[in-house]
């Protein structure tokens, strides 16, 4: 089998379970279990767990539009805290559309996906997990989101984005977002952009 960073994984010989959070070699991965620790272990001892990554509300029925038509407010949300280990990373939709998100990692010029999903207004969906010792290997995420809503609304361009995210910036203050248990490492995605240039590489929070 193929696992891949973040895969949700259990060993087959112990009673440890965690996320792969690092490649050690051809035949050793690391895994960070509950506790933040990364534990080295052959491929072949472990198996993998489906379906871990789940919206916090997973709802087939989109959210019920009541007041005003919120147009603004999608964010990549990182949480979690550096000494225990394991970062996990949110898109957060505070607006009253409907997202349909795509999110892919470039490798050797082509683009391989790591996630999709379709987002509910108001909603958040976890969609990859990594360890902070490694925060310099993360990916580099191309993310790309069309917006829809069957409620009358101001047209919208597909948002699509290259984040990077460097360790100077977890070193700013976390946010607080109302949709998320916790203070989280924040950048906003649906922001207008008012300089326009070669650089299409957003670090950040920036």
């Amino acid at each position: 089998m193929n696992f891949k960073i973040g895969d949700f994984v259990r060993f087959v010989d112990e009673a440890i379970e965690g996320h792969i959070t690092s490649f050690l070699s051809d035949d050793i991965i690391g895994v960070t279990d509950e506790s933040g620790f990364e534990i080295p272990v052959s491929i072949t001892k472990i198996t993998a767990v489906h379906g871990d990554m789940k919206r916090q509300d997973d709802e087939d029925a989109p959210a019920e539009i009541v007041g005003q038509f919120i147009e603004k407010g999608i964010y990549l949300a990182v949480t979690g805290e550096q000494k225990e280990g394991l970062a996990r990373f949110w898109i957060v939709n505070e607006t009253s559309f409907q997202l349909l998100i795509s999110i892919s990692e470039a490798k050797a010029g082509k683009q391989e996906g790591l996630f999709s999903s379709l987002l509910g207004a108001k909603k958040t969906v976890e969609f990859h997990k990594a360890n902070f010792s490694a925060v310099g290997k993360w990916p580099i995420f191309t993310i790309r989101i069309i917006r829809h809503s069957n409620n009358l609304h101001t047209a919208q361009p597909v948002l699509e984005e290259e984040i990077r995210i460097k360790p100077i910036s977890l070193s700013d203050p976390k946010t607080r977002l109302d949709l998320l248990p916790e203070k989280a490492w924040v950048t906003q995605l649906d922001i207008e952009k008012k300089d326009i240039g070669l650089q299409r590489l957003k670090d950040f929070g920036k």
